[in-house]
């Protein structure tokens, strides 16, 4: 595989608005907590991007970014070097969603989740894909649950390999999850398995919600760091 995109934000200072959005909002699903900005408190260089969450007279600020319109692809490999936070309820994630809705909105067109983590258990890695046929609102999906010891002790690098018929994950080079088109007998359509058309890149520090749990507002501030990223085809 060649690398047809390379993220090395160890050598940047600021974000280049010609490679990645800034998404902001006060509301957003899942009853999280945080208010995303466009803020150099929030989102700022330091020897890698560095999403800060921070808790100021009640309200939690954090970042959200997305390269949609500015990158996306289909098919190929992923690595992601970095360090999620350990306070309480945060939920950082590393994810990416479809560039066009090809079979309508979530789940339908698909959502794939590189990595998610949770403020409430800070050594358990979280790997899924959403599919109409196959989410988290079901009572079936694909979903897998890794506790690794120290894990958001130090940096990490989450992989995912994917093509036509799979998509497989990796930590640290080290195969740990895979899903099969098809696998167990799951419908082979776009219901069950809408993979197969571009996806773009999204990465944020959630607070709150359904998975993040309760912040303690003591915790804060606290930063999810990502040094590099690296897309092969």
């Amino acid at each position: 595989m060649k690398c047809i995109k390379h993220y090395d934000f160890t050598n940047q200072t600021s974000l280049d608005r010609n490679e990645w959005n800034i998404q902001v909002g006060e509301k957003w699903a899942n009853h999280e907590l945080q208010h995303y900005v466009d803020n150099e408190k929030n989102l700022y260089f330091n020897q890698g991007l560095v999403i800060e969450a921070t808790y100021q007279d009640g309200i939690y600020h954090s970042s959200r970014i997305n390269t949609k319109g500015k990158f996306a692809f289909q098919y190929g490999k992923i690595d992601i070097i970095a360090k999620v936070p350990k306070g309480q309820g945060t939920w950082p994630a590393l994810w990416m969603m479809p560039e066009q809705f090809t079979y309508g909105d979530w789940p339908k067109s698909g959502e794939i989740d590189i990595m998610e983590h949770s403020g409430q258990n800070v050594d358990l890695l979280f790997l899924a894909v959403h599919t109409e046929g196959y989410n988290h609102r079901q009572k079936e999906q694909y979903d897998t649950r890794i506790q690794v010891p120290g894990l958001s002790d130090d940096f990490q690098k989450f992989s995912l390999l994917w093509d036509e018929k799979s998509i497989t994950y990796f930590l640290n080079d080290e195969q740990v999850a895979r899903y099969e088109k098809g696998m167990n007998n799951r419908d082979t359509s776009h219901v069950g398995w809408p993979f197969d058309h571009k996806f773009h890149l999204i990465i944020n520090l959630a607070i709150g919600g359904m998975f993040g749990g309760t912040p303690n507002s003591d915790d804060y501030p606290q930063q999810f760091i990502i040094k590099d990223i690296k897309v092969y085809q």
